[in-house]
């Protein structure tokens, strides 16, 4: 059964501006996996486009659940990581989680399913 739906839309270049001017935005919103991974990239583009399509998932994934960032679930509370094909997917309790992330040259989008088990 279908528990709720989120997406998120956000600007690449607003990720950019922020990463210059809070670097530590990364651990804000990244969990320590994913930062492995964010940290890998040697590329200003291709971490923007990493960063803001994280942002954008978990954005998502807090509109699916009802809840928002702050309170209840936090940045840190979701951790998105990708199988050994590439596909993005979280893993939360008492869902099962269908996660979509896209980047364009300007703006990364994610959309999230939760199914409630």
């Amino acid at each position: 059964m279908i528990y709720g739906i989120g997406i998120d839309l956000i600007e690449i270049d607003r990720i950019k501006s922020l990463l210059q001017r809070q670097p530590k935005l990364p651990e804000r919103i990244l969990s320590d996996d994913e930062r492995i991974k964010f940290d890998g990239f040697s590329h200003e583009q291709r971490r923007a486009e990493f960063l803001a399509g994280r942002f954008a998932c978990k954005e998502a994934f807090s509109k699916a659940l009802g809840t928002g960032l702050g309170k209840r679930i936090s940045f840190q509370d979701i951790n998105c990581q990708n199988d050994e094909f590439g596909r993005p997917f979280i893993k939360f309790e008492g869902f099962k989680v269908h996660v979509s992330i896209s980047h364009t040259e300007n703006y990364a989008t994610s959309q999230v399913i939760l199914e409630k088990m």
